[in-house]
């Protein structure tokens, strides 16, 4: 008998969730130990995937990266906060 394949996206996130976690971060942690916090993350996620999930998801955080400037989102455009939750969380 053969298993059903593993997926790496849940049926049905919880985006309120994560929204909320990104907001505690945002609010509890200055940007260098978001930053470390990041790499983190990231590293405990390899350890969970195979190379072509790796490459997938750092071509998206590549994406995400190129979209980031030098001056805060906020203080660029009013309303950015609202775009990033739509495109990560789909809300």
């Amino acid at each position: 008998m053969t298993q059903p394949s593993r997926t790496t996206e849940s049926m049905n996130p919880d985006y309120a969730a994560m929204r909320d976690i990104m907001h505690q971060i945002r609010e509890r942690l200055v940007v260098p130990d978001r930053a470390k916090l990041a790499v983190g993350l990231v590293g405990h996620l390899a350890t969970l995937m195979n190379r072509h999930q790796m490459a997938k998801l750092l071509e998206q955080l590549r994406e995400e990266a190129e979209r980031v400037q030098d001056v805060p989102p906020r203080r660029q455009r009013p309303g950015v906060d609202g775009e990033v939750e739509e495109r990560l969380f789909g809300e």
